[in-house]
């Protein structure tokens, strides 16, 4: 019974920390480089200014809070939980660079199948171990 709430632990944990983290990277990675949105004619438009001054005070920001969620999750649970957690966030980087460029949402059918992205595929799917082992094995 243990066992099977350890998997259960690991598999909401993993889904906390993806969704944490692709949201603190995308609003600091969304303040350093402008993103675009298609219009209604299929150009692509820059909605967002990164040289106004609230633009930069929410990257300065959420740059801070990052680095206190790291340091949450190392005193609060481990050094394992941590490195999940900073696994997560950098291998959706690509995706959300990718939506920031073109506008779209990225889905199977346009996303990129480069030797990188699928490394980082896999690196993503390799932190539920990682985020199990940490939770059920290091104290």
């Amino acid at each position: 019974m243990d066992t099977f709430l350890c998997i259960l632990k690991a598999i909401a944990g993993y889904f906390i920390l993806m969704f944490v983290g692709t949201n603190l990277l995308g609003i600091v990675v969304r303040g350093f480089r402008p993103t675009f949105r298609k219009d209604s004619d299929g150009n692509l438009a820059s909605i967002v200014d990164t040289s106004s001054t609230g633009s930069i005070i929410m990257t300065i920001l959420f740059s801070i809070i990052s680095v206190a969620y790291f340091y949450a999750l190392y005193h609060y649970w481990n050094i394992g939980i941590m490195t999940a957690g900073l696994l997560l966030m950098f291998t959706r980087l690509p995706d959300l660079l990718f939506e920031m460029k073109t506008g779209e949402k990225v889905n199977s059918t346009n996303m990129s199948k480069k030797p990188i992205d699928v490394l980082l595929n896999i690196l993503s799917w390799l932190a539920l171990p990682l985020i199990w082992y940490s939770l059920c094995y290091i104290k």
